[in-house]
């Protein structure tokens, strides 16, 4: 009987140890994961008069298991001329005008949270103000030790308008290019920079419209379809791309993501749409840009046209290639033929005349 115990607690003690390194590996698992919360709205476009308060409130919801602390934080979004957009946490007096009830939260598990806040407008406010509020796990907070741990963070852009005389929505077209001037296959990309310089932040939108000389709108592609802001004193870069063609260049994907070469650029594939076989992209196109932003009264143009060229001189190599082969091969055969049949009919003769 003792031997059979013994010879049973080596599996049973294999056994405890792996259930033991299961629930650790689950625990570490646990314990170590990305931020998982989501947030409503993504952003707010608010205008409001100098001395009154608005009030208003962000949702938050937690998508762990466990209860996560929360801190919330402000600070104050600032661009360049460059499109850059960075955040300052500097002692700005514009941060203290946005108030919350609590500096932090404890966020219950798969639910929502309301974050309640106002913005106190002074009566010497005037035009834009731009702020970002941040959400990230409150390190002080005893659950953040016991409980999950987050890494990252989540953010809310607060654009605010201040109704005051004296406000200006103003903007210039500082660029529009094309990424290759001469490209081999589609896609062409796009580079539209906007410049802000009004007071007030503004949502340029439109299209660009691709002709060849003898077909109009051979394509028509938005910008900005999801109304950014371009904030004053800055600039902001869209980019649009077409790629409605015959022969595209399309990225290697590798585990979902673009797969790069030694020198860190993407790989890319020729891809053959064969439901677009009228759609040979070669030759001299023609790119129309407009675009809009309203002033308060009305819609602003913004108005561009540039040129290039697409010209798939390996396509087109192959194609002349093969057209040269077919002509020789047909005119061998023609060839053949002529001969072959010259040569029937003057057989018979030659036997009458034997």
């Amino acid at each position: 009987m003792k031997y059979g115990s013994k010879k049973l607690l080596l599996p049973l003690l294999l056994l405890a140890l792996a259930i033991f390194l299961s629930l650790n590996v689950k625990s570490s698992l646990a314990q170590n994961t990305g931020y998982d919360m989501t947030v409503s709205p993504v952003f707010f476009d608010l205008t409001g008069d100098p001395g009154t308060t608005i009030t208003t409130k962000i949702r938050i919801r937690n998508n762990t298991n466990s209860p996560v602390p929360i801190k919330l934080g402000v600070e104050k979004i600032v661009g360049d001329q460059n499109g850059n957009i960075t955040l300052k946490d500097t002692n700005d007096q514009t941060l203290s005008w946005i108030k919350f009830s609590e500096s932090s939260i404890v966020t219950k598990p798969l639910e929502w949270t309301d974050v309640p806040f106002s913005i106190d407008i002074p009566t010497d406010a005037a035009y834009g103000y731009y702020w970002e509020v941040s959400f990230s796990q409150d390190k002080n907070s005893p659950l953040a030790k016991s409980g999950v741990s987050l890494t990252g963070a989540a953010a809310v852009p607060i654009l605010l308008n201040v109704n005051k005389a004296g406000a200006k929505a103003e903007a210039k077209l500082t660029d529009f290019s094309v990424k290759n001037f001469v490209t081999e296959y589609l896609p062409t990309d796009f580079t539209i920079k906007v410049q802000n310089t009004g007071n007030i932040h503004i949502k340029p939108h439109g299209n660009i419209f691709i002709s060849d000389g003898r077909n109009k709108d051979l394509a028509i592609l938005d910008v900005n379809s999801g109304l950014g802001n371009v904030i004053p004193n800055s600039s902001r870069i869209f980019t649009a791309s077409w790629d409605d063609g015959f022969l595209v260049e399309q990225p290697v994907l590798q585990d979902g993501q673009p797969k790069l070469d030694k020198n860190g650029k993407p790989v890319e594939t020729l891809q053959i749409n064969w439901n677009k076989l009228t759609s040979f992209r070669v030759g001299k196109y023609t790119a129309n840009l407009l675009l809009v932003f309203d002033n308060g009264k009305r819609d602003i143009p913004l108005e561009a046209t540039i040129t290039f060229w697409v010209f798939p001189y390996k396509a087109l190599a192959v194609m002349l290639v093969a057209v040269v082969a077919l002509v020789l091969i047909v005119r061998f055969l023609l060839k053949y033929y002529v001969n072959r049949e010259i040569r029937r009919r003057l057989k018979p003769q030659k036997s009458q005349e034997l």
